[in-house]
This record gives C-alpha cells, sequence and structure tokens, in this order.
C-alpha cells in the first residue's frame, strides 16, 4: 500500500509542476534583465575604477591653478543655491533631458509569440482552411456541376481529393513543416538556455566536442527508435493494453524532451538522462501526461506535430523549474532498453561478436586497472597521513618529556611545612621587625618597656644585658680584630638615627 501512495504521490507532483512552470513566462524576462542590468552595472564600476586609477597615475595631486578653479565653482554654486535673486538666462537655461529608464525587453515572450504564429497560426491554420474551407468548397461546385443525382460525382470526386491532398501535402504543408521545426528547434534552444541562465548560472556543456556530437546523433536515433516502439506496443490486440502502454510511453518520451535542454546544460550524458528516467519513472510519467493528452487531440500527425511545437516551449520552462521527485519506488522501469540496445547495435556493431567481446574484455581491464591505481593512491595517501599524525605526535612527546626534565633539574626549596613552593631562586622577604621604628624610641625612654614586636639595636642591652659593652659579631678565629671604639652616649638625642 505504501509503494502505492508513494507511485501515485509522484504522479500527482509531476503533473502539478508541468502545469505550475509554465507561469515561469510570465517573470523569466524581468529575471533576464534585472540580470543583465547587474552585470552592466559591474562592467561600468570596473571601468569607473580603471579610469580613476589611469587618472591619479597621470596627475596624483591637482596644480593650483585648477584648485583654485575648483574652489571658485564650488563657492559659485553655493551662492546661486542661497541667491533670492533670479536672472532671464538661469530661467532660459534648459535643463538636460533625463534618459528614460530602459524597459526589460520581452525576449523569451516574442519567442514563444512566435512559435505559437509559425506553427499554430501559418501551419495547422493552412491545413485547417484546406480541409475545412477549400476541400467542402470544391466538392459544393462539383455537385452544382454535375448535380446531386449524378454518377460521375463520386468517381470524380474519388481521384480528385487524394490527389489534391497528396499534392497539398507534398507541395505546401511538408516543406513548410521543416522549416517550421528548424526554427523551432532554434527558438527552443534559446528559450532553454536562457531559463538555465536564469536558474542555475552558466551551463556545463560536456567539455569535448566529439563526445558531444557523438551524444547527440545517439539522442536522435534514440529518440526516433522509441517512438517507433511506442507505435509499435499500440498494436498489441488486447484492448486498452496497447493504447495504455503508448501513452506511457509517449508521456516518458516527452518528459526527456523538457528535461533534455536542462540535462544537456549540465553536462549530463544520454545513459545517465535514460537512467533517471527509469527510476522515477512516476514523477516523469506524470510531468508528460498534459502534452500527451493535448497532441492526442487529433489523429493527423501534421496537426499533433503543431500542437506540440505550439505547447512545448512551456513545457522546456516548467522542466527548467521543476524538481523531480526521486526514490517513489524501488524498481525501475526500463522500457528504453530495448532502443538503447538497438542504437549500440547500430553504432557499436554486434555486441556478441569476437572483436567487440575481446574490446569489453579489454575495457574491463583498463577499469579494473584505474580502479587498482585509485586505491593504491589512497592507501599511499592514508600512509602519508598516518606517518604525518605519529611524527606529530613523537614531537609533541619529546617536547612534554624536554619540559618536565628541566622541571625536574631546576632548584627548589624545601622551607619550612605550610611555606609556599617556588620554580626559581626569590629574593629575601623583607622582615618589618628588623627595622627600627624612629618614632618609637624618640618618644619613649631608655627605661621604658620594648613592645614584644621590637627588636632594641645591637649596641644597647636591655635589662637582661650584664654590662655596657656593645655586642659585636664574633670574628673568624685566626682573623685580625678590629679596635673597639667605645662611646659615651647621654640619651636619645645623640643617636645617629
Amino acid at each position: 500500500m505504501a509503494a502505492i501512495k508513494n507511485i501515485a504521490l509522484g504522479i500527482a507532483y509531476g503533473l502539478w509542476d508541468s502545469i505550475r512552470g509554465m507561469t515561469l513566462v510570465l517573470h523569466i524576462d524581468n529575471e533576464v534583465a534585472r540580470q543583465n542590468a547587474e552585470i552592466e552595472t559591474m562592467r561600468q564600476l570596473r571601468r569607473m575604477d580603471r579610469e580613476h586609477y589611469r587618472e591619479s597615475q597621470r596627475s596624483p595631486s591637482p596644480v593650483p591653478s585648477s584648485a583654485a578653479a575648483m574652489i571658485r565653482d564650488e563657492y559659485a554654486k553655493r551662492a546661486e543655491a542661497s541667491s533670492d535673486e533670479r536672472t532671464l538666462e538661469k530661467i532660459m537655461k534648459k535643463k538636460p533631458a533625463e534618459k528614460p529608464q530602459p524597459q526589460a525587453e520581452k525576449k523569451i515572450a516574442k519567442k514563444l509569440f512566435k512559435c505559437c504564429l509559425l506553427n499554430g497560426g501559418f501551419t495547422w491554420l493552412s491545413i485547417v482552411l484546406f480541409e475545412s474551407v477549400l476541400l467542402p468548397t470544391l466538392k459544393f461546385c462539383l455537385t452544382i456541376f454535375y448535380g446531386t443525382q449524378s454518377d460521375t460525382l463520386p468517381f470524380v470526386w474519388s481521384w480528385l481529393h487524394p490527389i489534391l491532398s497528396l499534392l497539398f501535402g507534398m507541395m505546401w504543408v511538408l516543406p513548410i513543416f521543416m522549416l517550421s521545426k528548424i526554427v523551432s528547434s532554434l527558438w527552443f534552444a534559446d528559450i532553454a538556455n536562457a531559463a538555465y541562465r536564469v536558474r542555475k548560472g552558466r551551463p556545463q556543456l560536456i567539455p569535448s566536442i566529439s563526445k558531444l556530437v557523438a551524444d547527440f546523433l545517439f539522442s536522435m536515433v534514440v529518440q526516433m527508435l522509441f517512438l517507433v516502439q511506442s507505435m509499435l506496443v499500440n498494436l498489441v490486440p488486447v484492448k486498452y493494453v496497447g493504447s495504455t502502454l503508448c501513452f506511457v510511453h509517449l508521456c516518458l518520451l516527452y518528459s526527456l524532451y523538457s528535461f533534455e535542454y536542462k540535462w544537456f546544460n549540465m553536462g549530463w550524458e544520454l545513459h545517465r538522462r535514460l537512467t533517471y528516467i527509469e527510476k522515477n519513472w512516476p514523477y516523469f510519467f506524470g510531468f508528460g501526461i498534459p502534452l500527451t493528452v493535448l497532441t492526442n487531440m487529433s489523429s493527423s500527425v501534421i496537426v499533433s506535430s503543431c500542437i506540440f511545437s505550439i505547447f512545448f516551449p512551456l513545457f522546456i520552462l516548467s522542466g527548467n523549474e521543476a524538481k523531480p521527485i526521486v526514490d517513489t519506488t524501488d524498481f525501475s522501469l526500463r522500457l528504453f532498453s530495448p532502443v538503447v540496445f538497438i542504437s549500440n547495435m547500430c553504432f557499436g556493431g554486434n555486441p556478441w561478436s569476437k572483436t567487440n567481446r575481446l574490446l569489453a574484455q579489454q575495457r574491463k581491464q583498463l577499469e579494473q586497472q584505474h580502479r587498482q591505481r585509485l586505491l593504491q593512491a589512497e592507501e599511499a595517501l592514508l600512509k602519508q597521513k598516518k606517518q604525518q599524525y605519529m611524527l606529530q605526535q613523537q614531537r609533541e612527546h619529546d617536547l612534554h618529556t624536554r619540559r618536565d626534565h628541566s622541571r625536574s633539574q631546576t632548584p627548589q626549596n624545601p622551607g619550612q611545612p605550610g611555606q609556599r613552593q617556588y620554580r626559581y631562586a626569590q629574593p629575601p622577604a623583607f622582615d618589618a621587625s628588623r627595622v627600627r621604628d624612629s618614632s618609637a624610641s624618640s618618644t619613649h625612654s631608655s627605661n621604658a618597656t620594648t613592645p614584644t614586636r621590637f627588636r632594641p639595636p645591637p649596641y644597647f642591652g636591655g635589662a637582661t644585658m650584664r654590662s655596657n659593652e656593645p655586642l659585636v659579631p664574633t670574628p673568624v678565629p685566626g682573623a685580625p680584630r678590629a679596635p673597639i671604639v667605645v662611646r659615651n652616649e647621654t640619651g636619645p638625642d645623640d643617636w645617629n638615627l
């Protein structure tokens, strides 16, 4: 049930996209004009930049006379703008006429109108006039001449009608039809290229000229054979089966016609285009339904071709605008495989011949060698990347090892527990208790009690001293001793602070 639902949705989306894309003709010319205006603006800006650069290279700075003239002109303009008076010269002086804005040229719409006029208003109208006006008028004249009860009239009309139809078809319809098909094909290509540039940008054609020509010829042969195949399946004697198969064939063929210009500009080759249609056949079947219904309204091949040429440009725009729905079904409808097989036989000979089998084997060997070279190149690239990664990891490891080694060689001061550790040797800490507080010693007497944080000077002892001799460092044994000078100090005023 889910598969049937997906197929039905694919058909519905294809039918909707084929009709909705026709609205692109209403605004495609405006978009083309906008893009052309943007390109022209960029060209003008680049041209102005080049001219400005050349002028700056010629005269980097204006001469004093030209600078003074520019200043005088600027002051004159300001005075004229702020003036409350007018003169006849200023009134009579005509302002330059503004250039009208260029309107967007309807190139695509004109080509569509020409296609309709050439195929519908000229070829189809001439056929309708011949069959509906000229032949009945001639028969009426013969009826008046021979009479209604004459036995000669049916005989004359039996050989006159096919002769006139054959002459009209060979001398008028066939040349006009061929000319219209050639001219229409050129207009179709212009319309498709313009629509593709609006949506996708610059076309990306097949790079090789030989491949381009071969793809074009092979595509024509496949399409002609597929049209013949659709006529053959229409001859199936089972009721409604043959007509249904022919209808499906024509829907897929018209979808290929509509999308072929877009895919050709994208650089897709024929086998890719056909495979894409066969895999996503529900969408393309729905996309080709409207054009198939329109062309089957008449039994005449010429009239059907005229109807096709009238409406086909609109379906080109729809195909360029549409985004196909993919993966709607798991099986492919391989209707193009028989004609592709026959075309390969026509261009490449018998596929079961010894020469073609050898060529196929050589082609497979070359493909296998190419795949092996690609795999070897990928393996070599992966191996190189792995070696670079391992080398980088080794360098990072060596760098971390050197850092750890340098840290371990740095001398550390263990200190006391709870004391902060430093990586490098630090300067001696400042001890405020060793500094003599001059203000405290000057305000207190020598007999005052010393604060707990105050350390007395080395030359004056406190209550714990047994004598008045100053404290001196213990000299090194064997070193000469300097004479000791005893100073009689009376009080704090004589201290050398």
